[in-house]
């Protein structure tokens, strides 16, 4: 046999077992026979082609194809299932978490199994599918119910056992004797609670009358903040000051200033005393100024001497001809008559 012939004989042979390994890894066994089963999804969540099919926990088959029908908007799935397993009618095809990682499966479920007496779903035909969350993939619960009752259901036991075996009256656990220790704090602590409200309450007026002089305190300290300061440092600076002057040279210039001061006192009061006599005079009517404010003869004689000066300064303001110097009498009677005359003529 030539070597080309041998070659090409062990390429067909090389290509078909890796055509059969590639079948093999997804699930499908080309040297025995299968039935297939088509199963419609609204959401197929991460299935692949050779996802296994289990009964159980036992791999029946593999997932053949995933193809998607956009008209009707769902997923058609071809399971392809080893022909000496029965599939009974109403079976139904749960997309399930098997790992932590997201492994995923199609698990087959049915009420009751069938023996081959009509009972048993045809090959290449539809069964019910749907899927399972993670909860009720691990709690084996139904995907329709609520996951949180499987859970209570499967921890409910454990959960009665520990809170008898920590709460329990009549448990020696050392958790449950301090547990009740706890509970006996708690109520003393509650009976504290109680005194101690009622006294709030019973103050509550001081109390929050304390506390708004608080704030107004705080609130002034806050809107005084520099002040405060300013004031501060000028303390430290005349305490730096009064700390560098010498104390009993500062005392004898202060002693020297008060005299001083008590002699310019003596001097205000004598001369305050003197002010104090001149307006006694004055009062009793001494003097000119007192003769002034206290006569009523020279208030009289002020009165008509005003009066008399007013007089003058209307003539004069009338009659300024009668002032003129060198006018002759007889023309001052002249323009007196004319006077008269427009005086009567009104």
């Amino acid at each position: 046999m030539r070597n080309e012939v041998k070659i090409g004989i062990l390429a067909l042979v090389a290509i078909l077992l890796a055509f059969w390994g590639f079948k093999f890894i997804q699930g499908s066994n080309l040297f025995s026979s299968s039935q297939v089963y088509f199963v419609e999804y609204s959401d197929v969540a991460g299935l692949t082609v050779g996802t296994p099919v289990q009964i159980s926990g036992v791999n029946i088959g593999s997932v053949k194809s995933i193809k998607l029908d956009q008209q009707k908007k769902l997923v058609i799935v071809t399971l392809e299932v080893r022909d000496n397993v029965n599939i009974p009618v109403g079976t139904r095809a749960y997309i399930t978490t098997v790992s932590l990682l997201g492994e995923k499966a199609v698990v087959l479920e049915y009420d009751r199994p069938c023996f081959g007496d009509g009972d048993c779903a045809e090959s290449e035909t539809f069964l019910e599918g749907s899927s399972k969350g993670i909860l009720a993939s691990f709690l084996g619960t139904d995907p329709d119910a609520d996951p949180a009752e499987g859970i209570k259901a499967q921890i409910g036991d454990a959960v009665d056992s520990l809170q008898w075996t920590l709460f329990s009256e009549n448990s020696d656990n050392p958790i449950a004797r301090a547990s009740r220790d706890l509970a006996v704090t708690m109520e003393n602590l509650k009976g504290t609670s109680n005194r101690l409200d009622r006294i709030l309450a019973a103050n509550s007026n001081d109390i929050n009358t304390t506390f708004d002089n608080l704030a107004s305190l705080s609130r002034t300290l806050s809107e005084n903040e520099a002040a405060i300061a300013s004031i501060l440092q000028n303390t430290d600076s005349l305490t730096q000051n009064l700390s560098g002057l010498q104390l009993e040279q500062s005392i004898e210039e202060f002693n020297t200033t008060i005299a001083s001061l008590r002699s310019t006192l003596d001097q205000a009061d004598r001369a305050i005393g003197g002010v104090s006599a001149v307006i006694e005079d004055v009062q009793n009517g001494q003097g000119t100024l007192g003769k002034l404010l206290t006569s009523d003869e020279v208030y009289n004689q002020i009165n008509d001497a005003t009066r008399s000066a007013d007089t003058l300064f209307n003539d004069l303001q009338e009659r300024p001809y009668r002032y003129v110097p060198f006018k002759s009498r007889r023309r001052v009677l002249k323009f007196d008559r004319r006077d008269e005359e427009l005086e009567e003529g009104r």
